[in-house]
C-alpha cells in the first residue's frame, strides 16, 4: 500500500466534496506560501527525529507500534473534514462509523446488545465505567488487584469512592480467596478484573470472579485496555488457542474497556467503553440547549462524560476493520505472531546462562533480568538498569527495552533463591506488540544476551568492545587502542572544524538557530572555529589519531574565566551570526543561566564522522574525559540535544539535573550531571 498515493487521493476526495458548496474568499491567515512554510517544516521535521524507533522490532519496550496504513489514511482523510462525534450533526458520517465500530467490538467480546462509544484513552474509558459503578452502587467501593493499572486508584480518588487493592497470586493474577474476604465486608460494590495487566500481561480469572461477585451483589468491570483483542485467540478456530475461560466470561460482565490504539492497529488516542446493559446510559443523561438538534436515535455525547471527540478516530478504526476483520484469522493473525514470539523468547531466555526469566508470558509481554553473581535483589536491580541504559545508549545495534518494578514478596514467589536485601528491584520488560518481532527474535535475543553478559560486572571492571576491536574499561581508559587519543592543537583546526560542521549541520539546535541552509553553511565554520579556539585556550580538545572525531570541553575553573570574557565573546558570536544574532545569543544566555557553579568539567561539543562512530571513537574520547574527572575527583556537567546523546550520557553515569533548557518555539537541551567515581 503506497501511502503517498492514498494520502494524495485523500486531499482530492476532500477538495471534490468541498467544490459542491461553491467558492468563497479565504482569510489571509489561511493562505501560507510554500516558501514561508518550508523552513518551519524543516525545523519541525528535525524536531521529530528526536524519537525512538517505535516501528522497528529492535524497539521492544512499551506498548507502542505504528498504526495500520489504512488507519493512517482514514484518520488523515477524516481529519480534513474535522468531524466532532459528540453530536450527530458534528459528524454525521463518522458517527455512523463509530456506532458500527462499537457494535463490532462488542461482538468480539460476545456482548449482544451493548451500549458504548469510543474514547480518547483507556483511562477515560475506565473513568466512565467506574462512574457508572458508583452511580449503581452508591456508598460502596471498588476492588482491584495490586497489579491492576495505577489509574484505577486515581479514578476512585476522582470519583470520591474507596479503592480496595487486592493481593495477587504467584502469577500476578487477582487472588480470588483474598477478593472474597474483601467482598464479605460489604464495602465493595464493583470488582475490576484485568484481562492482561500492563506490567506482566497476566489475565485475571474472570470466570472465577464473576460468579463470586454476583453472590455478593457486586458489579464486574473488565479492564481489557491492553489485552482485550487477545479474546480472538480464545476462539476454537484460533491457530494456537489460549485458555478460553476468562475470555468467554467477559460476555457476562457489566462493562468492558479496550484500547484499539494498542493491539487494534490505531493511532493514539483511541479507547472504547462498552456497557452490557444499555440502560446504564441513563447515568449519563443530560441536556444541552444548543447541541442535540438533529434527529438521531442517540447522540454519542448523550452516553459519555467526554464532549468533543475526534470523528477521525472512528473513521480510522472503521476503515481498518473493513480490511482486517475481528476474527482469529484477521486481527488474530497479528496477535498470534506476537504471542509466539513471546513464548519462544521465554524458551531462549530459559536456556541462556546470562539471562533469567522473571515470569513465563501469558500474552506478549516478556519479563526477565540478567543473571547475577550476587544472588540478591540489589544486584538484579543494578544489572537490569545497566542493561537498559547500555542497550539504549549503544552507538551500534541499540535495543530499546523497558523495566517494571517488582517487590521482594513477588520475587520470593518466583525466585526464592534471591536474597531480599532491597524492598524492590527492577526487571526488564519487553512488549512484543509488533508481529514483526517473530522474525526478528533471534537477532533481538542475541543482542540482549550480549548486553546481559556484561551487565552484572561492576563499574570499572566491565569491558566494552567497539566495532574495530578496541577494548575499553567502562571508565574509558584504554587497555589497547589501534587509534589512540591525542590532544588537539592549532594545527588540527581546519580538519576538526570540518568534522564539527559535518556532524552538526542538521542538528536540531543548529536548524533552529540558523534555519536558512545557505546561511547555515556560511555561519557554522566560523561558529565552530570560535568554539574550537576557546577550547584550545584551556587545553580542552581531544581527538583521535586520524582526526575523525573531536570533543571540545572546558576544564575546572575555565567557565569562570569565560564569564570574565563575556563582552568579548558576545560581540564575536553576535557578529558571526549576522541576522541570527538574537537566536544564537538566546541559546548562549540560557546555557549560562542554567550552568552550575563550582569546579567541574564541561564538554560542550562532541562530533564524529560515520566511520569513527562505528568504531566507537566518541565513546573512547568521552570515556577518557570522564576518567580524567574521576582521577581529579570532580563532577562533569553537560547538555544533550538529542535522545541518542542523552542515552549515551545516561549509560556513562550521568543523571538529569534541574529543568530542561527550552528554546522559544524550538528544541530543548537536557542538563546532565555526573558525580566522580
Amino acid at each position: 500500500m503506497d501511502l503517498r498515493h492514498w494520502l494524495a487521493r485523500a486531499v482530492d476526495v476532500v477538495e471534490r466534496w468541498g467544490e459542491r458548496f461553491g467558492p468563497y474568499p479565504r482569510h489571509p491567515s489561511q493562505l501560507l506560501p510554500d516558501a514561508e512554510f518550508a523552513p518551519v517544516f524543516d525545523l519541525f521535521a528535525a524536531r521529530m527525529t528526536n524519537n525512538y524507533p517505535f516501528f522497528h522490532p529492535r524497539y521492544a519496550g512499551q506498548m507502542v507500534k505504528p498504526p495500520h496504513p489504512a488507519a493512517v489514511v482514514g484518520y488523515l482523510t477524516a481529519m480534513l473534514y474535522n468531524p466532532n462525534n459528540h453530536a450527530a450533526e458534528g459528524g454525521p458520517a463518522t458517527t455512523e462509523m463509530e456506532r458500527e465500530c462499537v457494535d463490532a467490538l462488542a461482538g468480539m467480546f460476545g456482548l449482544r446488545s451493548a451500549l458504548g462509544h469510543l474514547t480518547t484513552s483507556g483511562t477515560m474509558a475506565n473513568l466512565e465505567a467506574l462512574y457508572v459503578a458508583r452511580q449503581t452502587h452508591p456508598g460502596r467501593g471498588v476492588a482491584f488487584s495490586t497489579e491492576a493499572h495505577y489509574t484505577h486508584q486515581r479514578m476512585c480518588d476522582v470519583l470520591g469512592v474507596d479503592g480496595h487493592p487486592v493481593p495477587v497470586d504467584a502469577a500476578g493474577r487477582l487472588d480470588v480467596d483474598a477478593l472474597e474476604r474483601e467482598l464479605a465486608t460489604g464495602r465493595v460494590g464493583t470488582v475490576v478484573v484485568t484481562a492482561g495487566t500492563t506490567g506482566l500481561g497476566a489475565v485475571d480469572p474472570v470466570h472465577e470472579v464473576l460468579p463470586l461477585a454476583r453472590r455478593y451483589g457486586a458489579r464486574v468491570h473488565v479492564d481489557a485496555a491492553y489485552g482485550g483483542f487477545f479474546t480472538l485467540l480464545a476462539r476454537p478456530d484460533a491457530p494456537e488457542p489460549i485458555d478460553p475461560r476468562p475470555w468467554q466470561a467477559i460476555a457476562g460482565c457489566d462493562s468492558v474497556v479496550v484500547d484499539p490504539h494498542k493491539h487494534g492497529l490505531q493511532p493514539y488516542g483511541c479507547g472504547a467503553v462498552l456497557f452490557n446493559d444499555p440502560s446504564d446510559g441513563r447515568h449519563f443523561a443530560h441536556d444541552s440547549p444548543y447541541t442535540y438538534f438533529t434527529d438521531a436515535e442517540l447522540h454519542l455525547g448523550e452516553i459519555s462524560l467526554e464532549c468533543s471527540r475526534p470523528g477521525a478516530s472512528a473513521a480510522a478504526l472503521w476503515l481498518t476493520l473493513q480490511l482486517v476483520p475481528l476474527t482469529a484469522q484477521g486481527f488474530g493473525a497479528t496477535l498470534s505472531a506476537s504471542r509466539r514470539a513471546a513464548l519462544r523468547w521465554a524458551d531462549l531466555i530459559d536456556a541462556s546462562p546470562a539471562l533469567r526469566l522473571y515470569q513465563r508470558p501469558e500474552l506478549d509481554i516478556v519479563t526477565y533480568f540478567p543473571a547475577t553473581a550476587n544472588p540478591a535483589l540489589s544486584a538484579v536491580d543494578a544489572a537490569s538498569n545497566r542493561l537498559l541504559r547500555d542497550g539504549m545508549g549503544a552507538a551500534e545495534e541499540p535495543v530499546f527495552l523497558s523495566v517494571v518494578r517488582a517487590d521482594a514478596e513477588a520475587f520470593g514467589h518466583r525466585h526464592p533463591d534471591l536474597v531480599p536485601d532491597a524492598p524492590t528491584a527492577h526487571v526488564l520488560r519487553s512488549v512484543l506488540i509488533k508481529p514483526e518481532a517473530e522474525a526478528y527474535l533471534d537477532h533481538l535475543h542475541d543482542r540482549v544476551h550480549e548486553l546481559a553478559a556484561g551487565a552484572d560486572l561492576p563499574a570499572g571492571h566491565r569491558s566494552e568492545h567497539t566495532a574495530d576491536g578496541e577494548a575499553l574499561r567502562s571508565e574509558g581508559i584504554h587497555r589497547a587502542t589501534p587509534t589512540g587519543i591525542v590532544r588537539g592543537t592549532e594545527a588540527d583546526t581546519d580538519r576538526l572544524v570540518d568534522v564539527l560542521v559535518n556532524s552538526f549541520f542538521t542538528d536540531p539546535l543548529m536548524l533552529w538557530a540558523f534555519p536558512d541552509e545557505t546561511r547555515r553553511a556560511q555561519i557554522l565554520p566560523q561558529f565552530f572555529l570560535a568554539q574550537l579556539e576557546i577550547s584550545l585556550d584551556y587545553d580542552g580538545v581531544l581527538t583521535d589519531e586520524r582526526r575523525q572525531a573531536a570533543l571540545l570541553f572546558l576544564p575546572p575553573g575555565a567557565w569562570d574565566k569565560l564569564e570574565a570574557r563575556d563582552e568579548e565573546l558576545t560581540e564575536r558570536f553576535g557578529e558571526l551570526a549576522g541576522e541570527y544574532r538574537q537566536a544564537l545569543l538566546t541559546i548562549m544566555g540560557l546555557q549560562a543561566h542554567h550552568h552550575p557553579a563550582g569546579e567541574h568539567y564541561y564538554p560542550s561539543f562532541g562530533a564524529v564522522l560515520p566511520d569513527a562512530r562505528r568504531a566507537g571513537t566518541m565513546v573512547t574520547l568521552s570515556g577518557e574525559l570522564l576518567a580524567r574527572a574521576d582521577r581529579e575527583h570532580v563532577g562533569v556537567y553537560t547538555e544533550a540535544s538529542s535522545v541518542a546523546g542523552a542515552a549515551l550520557c545516561l549509560r556513562q553515569g550521568f543523571t538529569p539535573v534541574g529543568t530542561e533548557i527550552v528554546l522559544p518555539g524550538g528544541p530543548s537541551l537536557r542538563p546532565l550531571w555526573r558525580e566522580p567515581r
